[in-house]
């Protein structure tokens, strides 16, 4: 009532424009404020329910900081959980799933495909000498050629293609039909990938993707068209292990920001790590969730975990 008369008052005498201004400012927030205290009344009985009580960003990924640690410390990892919000009904992928990160200083593509081949056979070859008991009990009552896959995994060769290589191998298929018709840009899927193993009969490492499949700090090829990033294909659940070498050329990395849309004053301090000049570095993630599917033969990854969160089923 007093600001509505200090707003009729300068109405009638016409003489102070400016202190009318000042009341139609002050009214204009009184209203928002309003508006705001009377949302929050409303929504405070649904926040009791939600994780955050307000908006909050959940990374799927924690590379870019490694990279930091990698800069000071030549070597680093991370296990943790990492998230996605999407509804995808793949058996390999939930809301809320378990990665080791790395990221190696000094290295480049070369070294971190052959790291990730190293780990993976590593962990094959301690899974089947040190669980034979796990491992019979598994047999007998779900897959039984998981023995063998572990040993094969362990001792052979992995099999190094180009994606170009892999789209060509692909549409080449005639004795099976894929849901996803593949084309050169076109991200592959699982019936791609477990093609391609049966194919080569050994797990594949794929690598030279189109920029546009890989996130924006993995390093440009001299091609212009694709990026320096690899996955890892493993019989039984296809894609185990995902790693790249990372952009340090400040001019390249800030031409991928603004070509992936995103907001360059978000990544300042990332940016600052090329600013002075940077060491060439890479690194892998390996989804453990999948691991333990892998390792054990089992099919859907919310078998091989306590307490699956998915889309439609967050509490357990």
């Amino acid at each position: 009532m007093i600001l509505k008369m200090l707003i009729e008052e300068p109405k009638r005498s016409d003489s102070n424009k400016e202190a009318l201004d000042a009341a139609l400012q002050d009214l204009h927030k009184i209203n928002l404020l309003a508006d705001e205290l009377e949302a929050r009344s409303k929504s405070k009985s649904n926040t009791e329910d939600l994780f955050f009580s307000n908006q909050a960003f959940l990374t799927t990924s924690g590379s870019l900081h490694l990279e930091s640690f990698a800069s000071g410390f030549g070597y680093v990892y991370a296990f943790g959980p990492r998230f996605q919000a999407n509804k995808s009904k793949s058996k390999k992928t939930l809301a809320e799933n378990w990665m080791i990160e790395t990221e190696i200083a000094f290295s480049e593509l070369e070294d971190a495909m052959k790291c990730a081949e190293d780990f993976v056979k590593f962990v094959s070859n301690w899974v089947s000498k040190n669980c034979h008991e796990d491992l019979h009990f598994l047999s007998k009552r779900g897959d039984k050629a998981i023995i063998d896959r572990l040993n094969s995994v362990a001792l052979a060769p992995f099999e190094k293609i180009t994606y170009a290589t892999a789209v060509e191998v692909l549409n080449k298929v005639t004795d099976t039909t894929f849901e996803t018709k593949i084309e050169l840009g076109v991200a592959l899927s699982d019936e791609h990938e477990r093609y391609l193993v049966e194919f080569y009969k050994k797990p594949v490492i794929i690598f030279d993707f189109p920029k546009e499949l890989k996130p924006f700090n993995v390093r440009l090829n001299d091609d212009g068209k694709t990026v320096a990033a690899f996955d890892v294909i493993v019989p039984k659940v296809g894609a185990l292990v995902r790693g790249s070498q990372k952009e340090e050329r400040l001019n390249y990395l800030s031409k991928r920001i603004e070509e992936s849309g995103l907001r360059k004053d978000e990544y300042e301090w990332y940016l600052d790590l090329c600013k002075q000049g940077a060491v060439k570095h890479s690194g892998f993630d390996v989804m453990f969730d999948v691991m333990v599917l892998f390792a054990t033969g089992l099919s859907d990854v919310r078998d091989a975990i306590p307490f699956p969160r998915h889309h439609g089923k967050l509490h357990n």
